[in-house]
């Protein structure tokens, strides 16, 4: 009896410490799984439909928790006169259980007002298969696929992985542990950068509107290669001063 008396102590001395290790584990567990939106690397043009890839990558901390997820709420943040929403698609992403964009009937937390949203807010949830949480090696998984049409010129325009929004009830952007029930593992956010190529080469100071500047632009490079030169004929000359009065004036869609 004394002895089964001792392993008992010992075993739940032994259980205790184990929850120990994992209770100090999850208090340096807070920015494990970084979130990440990669959009397209070469420039886009009016009327295109590109993708942006949401990933998750894994932080290289010695820990049992933080190398998994098991729900993903994300809230998404662009600017609907240069970007419209047009969908997501899980193509080529880890398996889920369930990946969407909730409904304004079903989000408690008013931001979506459409679906898709159309406003320059969103707000994705991605649910883990029940009972096998996505892994996240270092190397990273896509998570989604967010599907944006381009409306308008502009010379650069930014999607971003907001932290927290209340429109109606406050809501964050979290990443759940996949090992400890509730745990936030949330660690950095990082926004796509969408590029266009300027559809008015004679706007060389980006204002929008070919004018004095850019003529004075023009002949501070005369005889030289670079932006100026805008016929590309190797150096700025009396053709390239002709090109830019002949595009005098706003530009087609203006980067506004």
């Amino acid at each position: 009896m004394q002895s089964s008396a001792t392993a008992l102590r010992r075993f739940s001395a032994a259980a205790l410490a184990s929850i120990a290790a994992l209770v100090s584990a999850s208090a340096h567990a807070d920015s494990q799984i970084n979130l990440a939106l990669v959009g397209p690397t070469t420039p886009v043009a009016v009327n295109q439909v590109i993708d942006v890839r949401l990933r998750a990558t894994q932080e290289q901390i010695a820990s049992l928790v933080g190398t998994s997820f098991v729900a993903i709420d994300c809230i998404l943040q662009w600017n609907p006169k240069h970007l419209q929403l047009v969908g997501l698609t899980t193509a080529g992403s880890v398996p889920l259980l369930s990946s969407y964009f909730p409904t304004p009937a079903s989000d408690y937390t008013g931001i979506n007002e459409a679906n898709p949203p159309a406003d320059g807010n969103a707000l994705y949830y991605a649910l883990a298969p029940l009972g096998n949480p996505v892994q996240v090696p270092l190397t990273g998984v896509q998570v989604v696929t967010f599907r944006f049409r381009v409306r308008t010129a502009f010379a650069n325009t930014t999607i971003n992985i907001a932290p927290t929004l209340t429109v109606l009830n406050p809501a964050d952007t979290v990443v759940y542990d996949g090992t400890v029930p509730g745990l936030d593992v949330t660690g950095s956010l990082t926004p796509a950068v969408v590029s266009q190529t300027p559809p008015c080469p004679a706007d060389l100071d980006h204002d929008g509107t070919v004018s004095s500047s850019d003529i004075a632009a023009l002949l501070n490079s005369w005889g030289q290669p670079g932006a100026a030169d805008i016929n590309g004929s190797g150096a700025v000359d009396a053709a390239d001063l002709a090109a830019l009065l002949s595009a005098w004036g706003p530009c087609p869609g203006n980067f506004k």
